[in-house]
C-alpha cells in the first residue's frame, strides 16, 4: 500500500514538473482556422498579421495588427508586445508566420500560435477578414 501512494504521489508530481516545464518552453503551436478563432474569441490573444502593409491593407483577420516581417524595425516592434499573453500569428500560407514565430519564440514569449495555411485558409473556412478603409 506504501508502494502504491509512493508511486501516485511521484506521478503527480512528474505531471505538475512536466506541465511547468513546457509552460516555459515557449513552443509554436500550430492551429487550424477554427482553434485560431476560438483562441482569439477566448484568450484574448495578440493577433499579429506579419504581411506586408499593402497586403494587409487588403484585407485583415479583425483585430489584427500588421507587423511585417520583414520590417526594419521587427525587433523594436515585437518588444512592444507582452511576452507573457498569448501571441497568435498570421501569414498568407504559412512561411512568414513561422519565420515570426520562431522569432518570437526566441525572444521568450511562452504561448505563440501560428496560423496553418494563414489568411488562405482562414478564408476558405468562411471566415471573413476587413478592408482598410480608405481616409
Amino acid at each position: 500500500m506504501k508502494k502504491l501512494i509512493l508511486l501516485v504521489v511521484l506521478i503527480i508530481t512528474l505531471s505538475i514538473t512536466q506541465s511547468c516545464v513546457e509552460a516555459q518552453a515557449g513552443t509554436v503551436e500550430i492551429v487550424s482556422s477554427d482553434e485560431a478563432a476560438a483562441i482569439i474569441k477566448t484568450q484574448s490573444a495578440q493577433l499579429v498579421d506579419v504581411r506586408s502593409k499593402d497586403q494587409f491593407d487588403a484585407g485583415h483577420i479583425s483585430g489584427a495588427i500588421n507587423i511585417p516581417v520583414d520590417s526594419e524595425n521587427l525587433n523594436e516592434i515585437i518588444a512592444g508586445l507582452n511576452d507573457k499573453e498569448p501571441v497568435l500569428v498570421y501569414c498568407n500560407g504559412g512561411r512568414e508566420s513561422a519565420q515570426c514565430a520562431k522569432i518570437l519564440e526566441d525572444k521568450g514569449f511562452t504561448k505563440i500560435f501560428d496560423l496553418d495555411g494563414g489568411l488562405s485558409k482562414w478564408t476558405t473556412s468562411g471566415r471573413e477578414v476587413v478592408l482598410k478603409t480608405k481616409e
